[in-house]
């Protein structure tokens, strides 16, 4: 078999010029895979233990009587759950006021929620605006009777605008001692139930 040096020399060019081109096709094909554009989400294990311990911020400061913090928290969040106003909120509400009321003052509450009232949030809010109750000034008239007074900004906001007022509220309530139980050494559940709500405006704020 004789062998001719210059087909032999074409040959190897024209393989040669295959194996360049192949290549250029795929480089060219690489590189439009790049930069990726889609982001892959993945999950990233932390050790910040300062997101996983619960905060808990103190109710009284140092020489405080105890009692007065709680009733005084209790107070607070009593006023929230009945002043605030959010259509999604409204059975939570509902629910806190039914927890820490007398039979008596849920039913003048669930009165106060009747449709029928022209004061009803119900009525005057519907789903277009919410209304926030923030505590100004808490006075404790009486541990001993049970008699307290709360100063709290009601804002009504619409989303256009927002309307402040300002409000007092006179509580009258039941409240035991904090005290621990003597088989497991731990507080005894919290007895706060109000006995009476009465709340009026003082002025309306800019």
């Amino acid at each position: 078999m004789v062998h001719d040096p210059m087909t032999e020399r074409y040959l190897y060019i024209l393989i040669t010029a295959i194996a360049l081109l192949i290549f250029t096709i795929s480089f060219f094909a690489i590189q439009m895979l790049y930069p990726l554009t889609t982001e892959v989400p993945f999950i990233v294990r932390t050790q910040d233990i300062m997101e996983e311990l619960p905060r808990i911020r103190p109710l009284s400061h140092k020489g405080q009587n105890p009692d007065m913090a709680v009733v005084g928290f209790m107070v607070s969040h009593y006023v929230s759950l009945r002043e605030d106003y959010d259509v999604m909120a409204l059975d939570r509400n509902t629910i806190g006021v039914q927890a820490h009321s007398t039979p008596e003052v849920y039913q003048e509450y669930l009165r106060y929620l009747d449709l029928k009232n022209p004061e009803s949030p119900v009525t005057l809010y519907q789903r277009h605006s919410t209304r926030r109750a923030r505590l100004m000034q808490f006075s404790m008239l009486s541990m001993v009777e049970g008699r307290a007074e709360a100063v709290f900004e009601a804002t009504v906001d619409n989303k256009t605008e927002q309307q402040k007022t300002q409000w007092i509220a006179n509580i009258s309530f039941s409240y035991k001692n904090i005290a621990l139980d003597e088989t497991t050494g731990r507080p005894k559940p919290l007895d706060f139930v109000v006995t009476s709500y009465h709340a009026k405006r003082l002025q309306d704020m800019q």
